[in-house]
């Protein structure tokens, strides 16, 4: 399934006045088109907003919509602004509208109504969430997002869990200050008298539904993303600054020539002086990722090594630890951390991993499901039921439960 539409917190629709891929059960009208020659096009085409066409009118519009002619139509601007208030209406509806069929191609097509008068480029909708969503089946046991929260592990082996403790210092360890920040973050500071014992370790970990930032000793700023770890000490001293990462992590890392700092994830190092870089290993994805956004980095693993340029991803693969090299989508490695999904190309059971992490929930497939592929933005702010509606179509439902305390979601054709 290609979702032609890009969706940013339910609110913004970007839309392209590129050609649509055909869509299934609709053939090519040949010669030329009969809506463009059609008189009364615009009458056509109000009682296709307002759902009285009949069904052979609907295919003559549909029709036009999904093969990309987009060409003028008889109507005037100031018409055209009416329609566009209205149909944008009727668009968020369908939003959150249960699908009897693939509701991001039906989105795109009428997407495609809102061209500007035949004029090719893009065009940009914005329109405020209504008060009431049309939602005529509501998901029951809705999930809330994620939120800012972790839980920090002292080297005494106090826990302290972040979303509880107060602005300000929260911890101090041997020449270390650990202080909670306004915005939600905690930063390492080294007290003057330089006591700090390189030995003491600190481990802040995020549960499923949690996300954190901290900045390190160095100066290094870490984000965590859900169902991970970090661990670090106080202080770094020696020849380089190392930490360890369990499932995915973005770092800016402090410029230091004389001291490398190390991200060791698994089996995995990466080498850096000073840079922007993600790591995604979570042990239940195929392969471990390591993206590059600026600088450069070496990937270390098993005896074989290989040197990042921006705008490229390592990938090491569970089953042969081979590291691979390709270009990638920065901004798509790194979404997770600017609070978005950002779907290129990706499978279902791929996507679902995210949201499990995400929403805290376990996912259970039952019967044969198709798994589709999936293009889009969703914001990471949104209830799972507001992001399901999005994404549910003929080929993929999905139904929220829960046993014994814990959220499940239910996949099924």
């Amino acid at each position: 399934m290609l979702l032609t539409t890009k969706l940013i917190n339910s609110k913004n629709i970007f839309i392209s006045s590129n050609p649509l891929p055909s869509a299934k059960g609709h053939q090519r009208t040949k010669g030329k088109n009969p809506l463009r020659m059609n008189n009364n096009a615009k009458d056509l085409l109000a009682k296709y907003h307002a759902g009285t066409a009949t069904d052979e009118e609907k295919q003559l519009v549909e029709n036009w919509l999904l093969h990309g002619n987009n060409g003028p139509l008889d109507i005037s601007e100031n018409e055209f602004n009416s329609d566009l208030d209205e149909l944008r209406d009727r668009m968020e509806e369908a939003t959150f509208m249960p699908q009897r069929r693939k509701l991001w191609p039906r989105i795109a097509a009428a997407a495609s109504i809102l061209i500007a008068l035949g004029v090719g480029g893009y065009y940009f909708i914005h329109k405020e969430q209504p008060q009431q969503l049309a939602v005529n089946r509501p998901l029951q046991h809705d999930v809330a997002p994620g939120k800012n929260t972790a839980t920090l592990t002292l080297a005494n082996g106090q826990k302290i869990i972040l979303s509880n403790a107060l602005t300000g210092q929260i911890a101090k360890e041997v020449g270390v200050n650990v202080t909670k920040t306004a915005n939600g973050g905690i930063v390492y500071t080294i007290a003057d008298n330089n006591e700090a014992d390189a030995n003491q370790f600190n481990t802040l970990i995020t549960a499923k539904g949690e996300t954190y930032k901290v900045n390190l000793p160095d100066g290094t700023q870490v984000w965590l993303n859900a169902a991970s770890s970090l661990t670090y000490p106080t202080r770094f001293t020696g020849a380089y600054r190392k930490v360890r990462l369990t499932g995915e992590g973005y770092f800016e890392v402090a410029k230091d020539k004389a001291h490398p700092f190390i991200v060791s994830a698994d089996k995995q190092d990466v080498t850096v002086l000073g840079t922007h870089f993600n790591v995604n290993a979570y042990n239940n994805e195929p392969d471990l990722k390591t993206t590059l956004l600026e600088g450069s980095v070496k990937i270390s693993n098993r005896g074989q090594s290989a040197v990042l340029k921006p705008g490229q991803q390592a990938s090491v693969q569970w089953s042969d630890e081979k590291i691979r090299v390709a270009v990638t989508n920065t901004k798509q490695a790194v979404a997770w951390k600017d609070g978005e999904f950002i779907f290129e190309h990706t499978e279902l059971k791929t996507l679902m991993r995210q949201v499990a992490r995400w929403y805290d929930l376990d996912i259970v497939y039952k019967g044969d499901i198709a798994n589709d592929e999936f293009n889009g933005e969703i914001s990471r702010d949104v209830n799972l039921s507001k992001m399901l509606h999005i994404l549910e179509s003929g080929d993929v439902h999905f139904k929220i439960i829960t046993e014994n305390n814990k959220k499940k979601l239910i996949i099924t054709p």
